[in-house]
């Protein structure tokens, strides 16, 4: 019996190389007549932002660009380009980069229609919709650019500002920008892209659509981020992440995420004084977090086993059920990425608190497929920790 379920995304996506031209008709379509671009220092030494100003400048769209957005950005970083937009005299909004660039974007715009600042709306929401916004992602990984969530970091916690009002107008998925990202780069933002996939396909809020996507998303990523890991320039690969980390990103608008993510958060700042790139430390204890959830979803782990790459034929559903973390485990190796909390350097008197932090993140836990216990994410710890799945413990 098929349970009814909501389904969105952003209004419209525009998919391929050379997509990137058409910011400012998009833009321009929705009204807009001068346009903040907000991204990142690094991009805009790329060329990305002169790019997009260009084509603005096509449409007749005047732009200035803030490249002031920071990794993981704070409270204070989202505030400060508030402040740029709300002072400038902008209609519209692009933000351009990775995930972190296009949260700042989603603040941004929704500054330009509402009254107030992130920390309130958060609390109390915001009751206007957001200015003209276009995504354009330059990273195969976050997704954000089809989810209604902007992330930050405050001192003690990340929070999220969340609307089904925060998804874009236009999302601009050009494979084309992604080209200059390094191997670790591409590594980290595509093992995040595999992480939003298979924990949305884990979430007690997936449905058929979002199951078919989470699928064909790992699907390419198994085909694809290998080769792009280690030829930046081989535009199918670069074609198939884009692609991959979109369909991932639809499934995470919908079906959200799991404890995978809490496992990630658990570990990092500000839960603890370590600090690593975000798909980077989401992935490190994803094979613990797959080994704790087959056995609430044997059909579906042996799935992913099987779409990753593994030889499930003759196999029982519950041992091809436990080959998807090896399966996931195996691309960590070829990328390069650890596979244990030691190498990265947690130190093991750390567990106890870390196990704990996880059930401060209350909604991935109930969205996890199997209960979540103090119990149970100690004993996921201290398998993380070792790197060893429990058959090696």
């Amino acid at each position: 019996m098929f349970k009814s379920f909501p389904f969105r995304t952003a209004n419209k996506i525009l998919f391929g190389t050379g997509t990137i031209e058409q910011a400012g008709p998009e833009l321009g379509s929705s009204g807009g007549k001068k346009s903040a671009i907000i991204t990142d220092a690094t991009i805009k030494s790329a060329g990305w932002a002169d790019r997009v100003q260009q084509a603005l400048d096509k449409a007749g769209i005047a732009s200035q660009v803030w490249d002031e957005a920071e990794a993981e950005p704070s409270v204070e970083c989202g505030e400060a380009a508030i402040d740029y937009v709300r002072s400038g005299g902008f209609d519209c909004v692009v933000g351009l980069g990775g995930g972190s660039a296009m949260d700042i974007a989603k603040a941004a715009a929704v500054s330009l229609t509402n009254e107030g600042h992130i920390m309130e709306w958060i609390k109390g929401g915001f009751p206007n919709r957001l200015a003209p916004l276009a995504l354009c992602p330059t990273t195969a990984g976050t997704g954000s650019e089809v989810s209604d969530t902007a992330v930050f970091a405050t001192p003690e916690l990340k929070v999220g500002l969340v609307s089904s009002m925060l998804y874009p107008s236009v999302a601009i998925v050009d494979p084309e920008l992604t080209m200059s990202m390094p191997g670790p780069v591409t590594a980290n933002t595509g093992i995040d892209a595999l992480c939003h996939a298979i924990e949305g396909y884990q979430s007690v809020q997936a449905n058929p659509l979002t199951d078919a996507l989470a699928l064909e998303s790992m699907r390419l990523i198994n085909k694809y981020l290998r080769a792009a890991y280690c030829n930046g320039q081989d535009i199918e690969a670069r074609e198939g992440m884009a692609l991959a980390s979109l369909l991932a990103g639809i499934v995470m608008g919908n079906a959200d995420t799991t404890i995978g993510h809490a496992c990630g958060y658990a570990f990092v700042y500000p839960a603890t004084k370590l600090h690593y790139p975000h798909g980077y430390a989401i992935a490190i204890t994803l094979p613990y977090v797959m080994e704790y959830n087959a056995i609430a979803q044997l059909e579906k782990h042996a799935a992913i086993a099987e779409v990753l790459g593994e030889d499930i034929e003759g196999m029982s559903l519950r041992d091809a059920a436990f080959m998807a973390p090896v399966a996931f485990r195996t691309l960590q190796e070829d990328l390069g990425l650890p596979t244990s909390l030691k190498a990265v350097d947690v130190e093991k008197d750390m567990l106890t608190a870390i196990a704990h932090n996880v059930l401060k993140s209350p909604n991935h836990c109930r969205r996890n497929p199997r209960e979540v216990t103090e119990e149970g994410m100690m004993d996921l710890f201290e398998h993380a920790y070792e790197g060893k799945l429990g058959w090696e413990m």
